[in-house]
């Protein structure tokens, strides 16, 4: 399984690089939409859509909702976004409490796919206008990867504490950890090598990006892994192996992208 999941990130990570360097805004828009497809089509296996029908309604419900609030942006969904990112974090602590609201209310389950994939949809859009462009978002995936990573080794490693064993039993206090110093070592290469003559003002706000983001990003796969918990079923997908469906592999990033626009924008 290692092997597999090795082998495809060599494989996909410098595509996802690329595309974030070199696409145009437009083509980028275009990738993200595939991305919202594929993904928001997994989510319908998760909340038990299960006629071609309704997957295709929901999809496309999700992409129209993306394209008009991208063209009239308001900062005010990532505002609500977060809040709801907030009660996502007490369905995590509390599971299996009250998870039936996420397996039988179809309110719940349908905004759900909403706050997931809108608000990190419309936030990457507008980091890749940004000055900074394609580099600004590629410093949210580095900082997301890096969070992954080192929490992956320094678990196997040190892992003793569970974080939060109802819900990802491998996961642990120390991997988070481990998580935040890599993250933290992404900021500040990030200050030296992206800004020219940074201050210690560019380092305190880079490095409390980094840290809010490796903990924010954490949030984004428990809480997947609740959703697939209560859909009773491993993998959202099939797609990529050895790491299961797209949507396991943007799990961190649609909780991470709007916090991470919201806090860019309110600190520089």
């Amino acid at each position: 399984m290692l092997y597999k999941r090795i082998l495809t990130a060599v494989i996909v990570a410098p595509i996802v690089v690329l595309g974030i360097l070199l696409l145009s805004p437009t083509n980028f828009a275009l990738s993200l939409a595939l991305i919202l497809i594929i993904s928001s089509w997994e989510y319908c296996n998760l909340i038990q859509i299960n006629h071609q029908v309704g997957k295709v309604v929901y999809t496309l419900f999700i992409l129209l909702v993306t394209y008009f609030l991208n063209k009239e942006f308001s900062i005010l969904v990532l505002y609500i976004a977060s809040v709801w990112w907030l009660i996502a974090l007490a369905w995590v602590l509390i599971y299996p409490k009250n998870s039936i609201l996420l397996s039988k209310n179809w309110i719940v389950k349908l905004a759900n796919g909403f706050f997931l994939f809108v608000p990190m949809a419309t936030s990457l859009m507008e980091l890749r206008l940004e000055p900074y462009g394609g580099v600004l978002v590629l410093f949210l995936m580095v900082l997301i990867w890096a969070a992954d990573i080192g929490a992956y080794f320094t678990g196997k490693v040190f892992g003793k504490k569970k974080l939060c064993p109802n819900v990802s039993p491998g996961k642990t206090f120390e991997g988070v950890y481990g998580g935040i110093a890599l993250s933290q070592l992404v900021a500040v290469l990030y200050v030296y090598t992206a800004i020219k003559t940074p201050a210690l003002n560019d380092f305190l706000v880079f490095c409390f990006l980094a840290l809010v983001i490796s903990l924010v990003s954490v949030l984004g796969d428990l809480f997947e892994s609740v959703l697939k918990r209560v859909a009773e079923v491993k993998d959202s997908g099939n797609i990529l192996p050895g790491h299961g469906g797209l949507l396991d592999r943007i799990d961190s990033l649609t909780s991470s992208a709007p916090i991470f626009f919201l806090l860019f924008k309110l600190l520089t």
